[in-house]
C-alpha cells in the first residue's frame, strides 16, 4: 500500500483550507499525511497525527510545494489548492493507477462543488464550456483517460523521485506546474496520465471581477510561456481569443479600404454570437435559470477579451521567469 504525502500551500489557515482537511480526514484511503505549508506559524489541533503544520515565509505557492516535497516522506506526491478539497476516492482511485510503474504523474478533473452558490456555478460552467476551454475541458469535468503534457497543480499527482529529478516547481507564478509538467515530459520522452476518477472539487473565483482577474493572470503567463515553452504552449488555442480581439478591433478598419470584406466581418460577428447563444442557452438549462443566460453570455464575452488582450502583453513583453531548482543532493535551491 504506497503512502502519499498530500501538500497544500496556502498563505494562512482559512476556512477553505479547513473544509479540505474534513473532506481528507474522510477519504476510504487511509495510507497519506499531509503537508499544510503557510506563511507564518501558525498553531491548529487537527486531530490527527498524519497532518503537519509548516511555514516558509512570504514565498510563491510553487516554492512552498518544494518545501512540503523536500519534508514528504511518501512515494507519491499529490498536489492540492487550499480552495478544493478531494472525492472520498481520490487516494484509492490513484493507488490502483499507479500501481503501473510506468506512470510518474497523473492529473484528474477539478469540478465545481455540488453545493456551489449561484456564483460559483456560473463561473464553472464558464470554464466547464468547450466555448472557452476548448479541449482543455477536461481540467474541469470528467473526460475520457488521455496522455497530457500539462496540468494544473489543484489536482496533480508525481512520484517523489520524478519530481526531484527534474528539480521540482520553478520560482514563477501563476505558470509553475505548467513548467513543473513540461520539465517531466522533457525528462521521460512522453506524456503523462489524465484519469477521470481522480476527482477533485474546486471553488470557482466569484463573478466578474475575480474571474477576469485569474483570467489575465493565466493569460499573461501563457502569452510569456508561448515565447520561450513553444512544446506546450505555442498551440492554436491559445492565440484564437488574441486573434477575436484583433479581428473584432481592426476589422472595421479594414473593411473602410477593402468593402468587399464587410460581408466577411459581419458573418464572422453572425457565428460567433451564435455560438454564444447557444452556449449560454444550455448553461442556462442545466442550472434551470433565465437569469444564467445573461450571465454566462456576459461572462464568457468577457472572459474572451481578457484573455486575449493579456495573452497579447504576454506574448509582446519581456518573459520575467526567475528559475530556480532544487539540488537533487542538498535539497536547497539553486541558480536564479
Amino acid at each position: 500500500m504506497v503512502k502519499f504525502s498530500i501538500i497544500i500551500a496556502v498563505r494562512k489557515i482559512n476556512d477553505f483550507v479547513k473544509e479540505n482537511i474534513t473532506h481528507i480526514k474522510g477519504m476510504s484511503y487511509r495510507n497519506f499525511e499531509v503537508l499544510i505549508i503557510t506563511d507564518e506559524k501558525e498553531e491548529y489541533d487537527f486531530q490527527d497525527d498524519r497532518f503537519i503544520l509548516l511555514n516558509s515565509g512570504n514565498i510563491g505557492p510553487g516554492e512552498k510545494r518544494n518545501l512540503g516535497a523536500r519534508k514528504a516522506k511518501g512515494e507519491i506526491l499529490a498536489f492540492l489548492d487550499d480552495d478544493s478539497y478531494p472525492e472520498v476516492d481520490w487516494l484509492t482511485n490513484a493507488d490502483k493507477i499507479f500501481k503501473n510503474s510506468h506512470v510518474y504523474a497523473l492529473g484528474g478533473p477539478a469540478v465545481t462543488p455540488k453545493d456551489a452558490n449561484y456564483s460559483e456555478k456560473i463561473a464553472g460552467k464558464v470554464l466547464e464550456s468547450v466555448f472557452v476551454s476548448g479541449n482543455k475541458v477536461c481540467r474541469y469535468i470528467p473526460r475520457e483517460r488521455m496522455g497530457a503534457s500539462d496540468y494544473p497543480s489543484v489536482n496533480l499527482f508525481v512520484r517523489k523521485q520524478a519530481f526531484i529529478q527534474v528539480g521540482g516547481f520553478k520560482k514563477f507564478w501563476p505558470g509553475e506546474d505548467t513548467k513543473l509538467c513540461l520539465d517531466l515530459v522533457r525528462k521521460h520522452g512522453r506524456n503523462f496520465l489524465y484519469d477521470p476518477s481522480i476527482v477533485v472539487y474546486h471553488h470557482r473565483r466569484p463573478l466578474m471581477l475575480s474571474h477576469l482577474k485569474q483570467i489575465s493572470r493565466y493569460a499573461q503567463q501563457r502569452g510569456q510561456f508561448a515565447r520561450v515553452f513553444p512544446e506546450t504552449s505555442r498551440v492554436p488555442i491559445y492565440f484564437v481569443p488574441s486573434a477575436f480581439v484583433i479581428f473584432l478591433v481592426l476589422g472595421p478598419a479594414f473593411c473602410y479600404f477593402l468593402p468587399f470584406f464587410w460581408g466577411f466581418y459581419y458573418w464572422v460577428i453572425f457565428v460567433y454570437l451564435s455560438v454564444l447563444f447557444i452556449a449560454s442557452a444550455i448553461a442556462a438549462f442545466q442550472l434551470r435559470s433565465l437569469r444564467a443566460f445573461m450571465e454566462f453570455l456576459v461572462v464568457v464575452f468577457m472572459t474572451h477579451i481578457t484573455y486575449g488582450l493579456y495573452f497579447m502583453v504576454g506574448l509582446i513583453s519581456k518573459p520575467k521567469l526567475k528559475l530556480r531548482a532544487i539540488d537533487q543532493k542538498t535539497g536547497n535551491y539553486i541558480g536564479g
